[in-house]
């Protein structure tokens, strides 16, 4: 039974009482064990519609709440708010409900989600600064498919742009083709490599095939060697230059022509985004030149996402550089397509940290830090762990030091060695010929504890597959790795007589089970055997 299950035996239960069909009231995990399973606040709530002091109406629902099979006991508290006591049999159910399976619904209904993210220009290797939105961006689409969406992964190859002119200038300069300038964009070893490889190309070619020469060889030589080192895989490589050549940017100027969004002015194209409700009232989508700006092509992706494709929401993961170019585009695809969700969920930059110092980066001098870089030094899971480890909007800072650290004090072995342990426990179990119970046996109070913890998952993805909250699930791993840790603290399992050890062990593989969903929404592999456990 889901909590959402629970509040509705108790909206019957107060309906009964006071015939109220659907109250609003909140129904929340206690925060303290002693005053309870769950807290409700159903009598603050229905004191004003029914002229009766909170506490009242507490006093009369507790009975009410009582006479349910899974309410042990209920209290009234404070200003008017019921602590309950759920049943023994109420918590055995909950955990013997742990499956492979445990917390999949189908909230989405099958509707079709594309997440796009990290999508940077192909100017250069995959840097520290696109990390974060990429271990955001795959891990939301992994609870939005744990949720019952049906889920499109894509990388928006953004091949068209001005960015490209530069990444080509910044080559032919370090070909020694053009005059060095200051203000030069690109720069560093791997400018290096492409100038040197490609210099009879660069002298040859013209532009527009070797913009795609160099966007091609960066793609295949960096790119995607990273989305791989970073347990990524795309489900679609969507290259933005084809919406130019194959005719669906003019198709889409046209569209926004014939609802009379867009006008001429000084030789460029303008959208009305005013109109749109956009703070400016109108933006340049084609410049005078002919070169369209960032929106006409975003514009052109999104008319393909929601029309050619028939997705029914998009959500793009933004970094900050990127965040203030959205409400335009929004504007401009909602007007299109105004039954459709187009969302973003957008990210701060992380710094990275050594010795309580940032690690110095220069985009002038072409130094930075690449995601593989990382991912070499602190490994996967611990890269992923900890990039998820704050709020997307709120900025974040990557402690090298302590992601090095291979004990406790590093929050993912903290959590990860709950399940070594847990893991530990059956094999030796196993030694001394015991075997988990079939069904769970009377939990202590430290094993409904966890499985009160456990029982969070199912109303937790929901949330955060509505609001993008991921950061929830390592500050969620931490505080079941603690709660178990006191639970395996409180008794020794294997010295226990054979049938108290049966039920313990139960609960221990039930454990392992809910972990292994765990880690798979994290998409990190859990470790069965860990050396510094």
């Amino acid at each position: 039974m889901k909590r959402t299950e629970l509040k509705h035996h108790l909206v019957q239960a107060i309906n009964a009482e006071f015939g109220l069909k659907q109250p609003a009231f909140e129904l929340a995990v206690a925060a303290d064990a002693k005053f309870g399973d769950f807290a409700c606040n159903a009598a603050l709530v229905l004191a004003k519609l029914v002229g009766k002091p909170p506490r009242e109406v507490a006093t009369v629902l507790v009975p009410r709440f009582e006479a349910l099979a899974e309410v042990e006991r209920a209290e009234v508290a404070g200003p008017g708010f019921i602590n309950l006591w759920m049943t023994q049999s109420y918590w055995q159910d909950q955990l013997a409900a742990v499956t492979p399976d445990y917390a999949r619904s189908d909230q989405g209904k099958g509707r079709k989600v594309q997440v796009e993210f990290i999508s940077a220009n192909p100017t250069g290797p995959t840097t520290i600064g696109n990390a974060r939105g990429g271990f955001i961006g795959d891990v939301l689409s992994r609870v939005l498919d744990w949720a019952g969406y049906d889920v499109t992964r894509e990388y928006y190859f953004n091949n068209a742009g001005t960015q490209m002119g530069k990444l080509l200038e910044s080559a032919k300069m370090e070909a020694g083709l053009l005059p060095e300038t200051e203000d030069r964009q690109y720069r560093g070893a791997y400018i290096k490599e492409l100038a040197a490889e490609f210099k009879h190309e660069l002298a040859t070619q013209d532009d527009d095939s070797l913009k795609q020469l160099l966007a091609g060889a960066i793609l295949k030589r960096y790119i995607e060697p990273a989305v791989k080192a970073m347990g990524i895989e795309f489900d679609v490589w969507f290259n933005e230059k084809d919406l130019i050549t194959d005719g669906r940017f003019a198709e889409t100027l046209k569209r926004l022509d014939e609802k009379g969004l867009v006008f001429e002015r000084d030789g460029a194209t303008w959208l009305k985004t005013g109109e749109l409700g956009d703070e400016r009232g109108e933006r340049v989508i084609i410049k005078s030149n002919g070169d369209p700006t960032y929106m006409a092509p975003d514009i052109a992706y999104h008319v393909d996402v929601f029309g050619r494709r028939g997705f029914d929401w998009a959500i793009k993961v933004l970094g900050p550089d990127h965040v203030a170019q959205f409400p335009s585009v929004y504007a401009a695809v909602h007007a299109l397509f105004p039954d459709k969700q187009f969302t973003m969920a957008d990210y701060q930059w992380l710094r990275v940290m050594r010795d309580g110092r940032e690690v110095k980066v220069s985009k002038r001098l072409g130094q930075f830090i690449t995601v593989v870089d990382l991912i070499k030094q602190v490994g996967l899971p611990v890269a992923r762990f900890l990039t998820l480890m704050r709020s997307a909007d709120s900025h974040m800072d990557f402690d090298l030091d302590l992601a090095a650290e291979q004990s406790a004090k590093n929050p993912y072995y903290y959590v990860m060695y709950a399940y070594a342990r847990a893991h530990s426990i059956v094999a030796k179990a196993a030694e001394r010929g015991l075997t988990a119970a079939k069904q769970p046996g009377e939990l202590t109070d430290t094993e409904r504890a966890l499985v009160r913890a456990m029982t969070r998952l199912p109303e937790m993805i929901e949330d955060m597959a509505a609001d993008y909250g991921i950061h929830r699930l390592t500050f969620y791993g931490l505080e079941l790795a603690k709660l178990w840790t006191e639970f395996y603290d409180a008794q020794r399992i294997i010295d226990l007589p054979p049938a108290e050890a049966a039920a313990r062990l139960y609960t221990v593989q039930r454990f392992i089970i809910f972990m292994d969903v765990y880690w798979s929404l994290l998409g990190i592999e859990p470790q069965q055997r860990m050396d510094h456990e």
